[in-house]
């Protein structure tokens, strides 16, 4: 397989994958989320992305608190990529 492909099928498993993550059992985190991941996340820089996926591993209660400017996490990275989350929502 070259390189381009091999890339290619990496980029589609960590959108599967990905894609996945954002599914949580609050369901409204699906929407915000999901649309993030379609419409802004591939445009991100690599340390964006590696925020958003940092932000996928926090608790839903954590995430919707952090969404709805309650409480804040102490990672600048998912500080910047809730800020991108709530302009694109």
């Amino acid at each position: 397989m070259g390189i381009l492909k091999q890339n290619e099928a990496q980029w589609q498993e960590r959108l599967i994958r990905l894609r996945w993550a954002c599914h949580r059992t609050h369901n409204e985190l699906n929407k915000p989320l999901l649309g993030f991941l379609e419409n802004v996340y591939p445009s991100l820089e690599m340390g964006e992305q590696f925020a958003f996926e940092r932000l996928l591993s926090a608790a839903d209660h954590d995430i919707l608190q952090w969404l709805k400017g309650k409480q804040l996490p102490n990672d600048q990275g998912i500080v910047t990529i809730l800020a991108l989350i709530q302009q694109a929502s």
